[in-house]
Order: C-alpha cells, then sequence, then structure tokens
C-alpha cells in the first residue's frame, strides 16, 4: 500500500504516474480553510494505520490526499464540484468513481465507511467492514480467535419432547 501527501507541485506529478501504471487510487481533494475538510482529513488519514498490515504487499493499492492547489496537475481526476472530493481512479484512468455516488451504502465519511469503499473497489467480494469496526482491525491482535458459543439441539427437542408428553397426560385426566 502506498500513501502520499501532496503538498507540492513536484509531488502532483507522481499521481497521474500511478495512474498510468494502473494502480487503484483513492484520492481526497481538500482545501485548507474548509470545515467539513477538517472534518473529513483526520479520518481519511487513519486509513494508513489502519490497513497497513493487511495491506503491506499490495503495490498496487494507494491512497493521496491533495491540497485542491495541485489538482490542475492531475488529468484523470476528473471534475471537482465541491471539497473535500473523494475520488476512486482505476483501469490507467478509465474509471473515476466519486465516493457520494458508489455503491457502498454508508457514505458518511467515517473510517469504516472508507475502509468498506476501498475494500469494495479493490476486492472481488463485497467488503464487511461494517461488521467489524476500524477499532478491532488496529486493536485485536491478528492471530486471536473469538469463541463461538454454541447450543444443543438435542438437548432441547428431548426437553420440548418430554414437556409435550407431560402435558398430553395431563390433559386426559
Amino acid at each position: 500500500m502506498i500513501v502520499l501527501h501532496i503538498e507540492t507541485e513536484k509531488d502532483a506529478f507522481m499521481v497521474d504516474k500511478l495512474i498510468n501504471q494502473g494502480k487503484d487510487v483513492f484520492i481526497l481533494v481538500y482545501m485548507k480553510g474548509c470545515g467539513p475538510c477538517n472534518a473529513t482529513r483526520p479520518e481519511w488519514e487513519k486509513i494508513e494505520p489502519t490497513l497497513k498490515s493487511q495491506y503491506a504487499n499490495n503495490n498496487k493499492l494507494v491512497v493521496i490526499d491533495i491540497n485542491k492547489d495541485y489538482i490542475d496537475k492531475i488529468k484523470h481526476i476528473g471534475s471537482i464540484d465541491g471539497f473535500p472530493t473523494m475520488k476512486y481512479i482505476s483501469n490507467y484512468g478509465k474509471k473515476v468513481e466519486p465516493y457520494e455516488t458508489s455503491t457502498i451504502t454508508t457514505k458518511n465519511r467515517s473510517l469504516d465507511s472508507f475502509i468498506n469503499w476501498i475494500e469494495t473497489n479493490i476486492n472481488t467480494v463485497k467488503s464487511v467492514t461494517p461488521n467489524r469496526s476500524a477499532y478491532d482491525r488496529i486493536v485485536r491482535e491478528p492471530n486471536t480467535r473469538v469463541p463461538k458459543t454454541r447450543r444443543r439441539r438435542k438437548n432441547t427437542k428431548r426437553r420440548s419432547t418430554k414437556r409435550r408428553n407431560t402435558r398430553r397426560v395431563s390433559k386426559k385426566h
């Protein structure tokens, strides 16, 4: 996983280079001083520590945040209607999907929502992130097992059968 924080014009040219290499690029375009941008950026920055170990060997996944002053250097980004803007760019720039029109159900700009969006686009299976919080990904150790609670069906059936037989007998008297 490659993570870039674009804050100079020189760095902005790297984005097109990565797109032209066929990488899966998730980009956040923000504007300094923008209230919604200031609320979204901290959640976006949590993507790296959360997914770092899981996608450490995936050099095709790129997560970028870029100041709006440098987006004119990126030719595959398309139109920017407001700030913040999140987009997924893949297939050498032929596929551009805005976060707001993506297929994920929850688009509340939270860490879980961003991870769900990323995993839905880079994996062939649907992401299960809503059922597993980002906190669990960070805190829980990778190889720990959570014990499952099991009920014994056989005993339950026996008891209910005995109860039915008892009721039948008492009704006859």
